[in-house]
């Protein structure tokens, strides 16, 4: 075991290798210990994918929306087809006893039924995707959206002839074409929204 040198001897030889290292402790005496581990600076990175999306519990209010003036459009295409069965079958019945205009009742007949079938797949085409919105998938966005698409050209249809309509309840008529394609476009623009797409691509467990 070695002791520091007494007050007023030389100091260690800086060519001797066994000397104690300058301004350090001499041998024999306990070395400072290495530094200890530093602790990280930073967390872990991020998940590649970035934070991921909650997802929707409930159905957004703007898919909710697009659902009710789905199920509104469809309830009233199928009230016109009924509407247009019925005027069929009257039209027929009546002029059935008129011999000379059996031919024109089996026109008017085979007029309603193809109006029927019309109508009755507008219904269908708004009243099924309106349906499957709590477990559809995009399949029942895209039909959504192709139904009100198909609403929206016959009310503008509808809308450009009572402005070209010199009677008297063209302004009414108006209205009524106004109203219809402004929900037929309202639902296309619900459907298209970003609410939506998340809602119809959510995970299904």
């Amino acid at each position: 075991m070695s002791y520091p040198p007494p007050p007023g001897s030389p100091g260690p030889d800086p060519h001797n290798p066994y000397a104690p290292p300058q301004g350090g402790a001499p041998y024999g005496y306990p070395q400072q210990g290495a530094p200890g581990y530093g602790y990280p600076q930073a967390g872990m990175p991020a998940y590649p994918g970035g934070p991921m999306q909650q997802p929707f519990v409930s159905m957004p209010g703007q898919v909710v929306t697009a659902r009710v003036l789905l199920f509104i459009a469809g309830s009233l295409w199928g009230l016109l087809a009924v509407l247009m069965l019925i005027g069929g079958l009257a039209a027929n019945s009546m002029i059935r006893d008129v011999p000379v205009a059996n031919s024109v009742g089996a026109g008017a007949l085979g007029a309603a039924l193809i109006g029927f079938v019309v109508f009755g797949g507008m219904a269908t085409l708004h009243i099924v995707p309106a349906s499957m919105f709590g477990k559809g998938a995009t399949g029942t966005r895209v039909t959504a959206i192709i139904g009100a698409t198909l609403n929206t050209i016959v009310a503008m249809l509808a809308f450009f002839g009572s402005i070209g309509s010199d009677e008297s309840s063209a302004g009414g008529s108006m209205v009524i074409a106004l109203l219809w394609l402004a929900t037929a476009v309202l639902t296309i623009i619900f459907c298209s929204m970003s609410q939506a797409g998340h809602w119809f691509n959510r995970p299904r467990y």
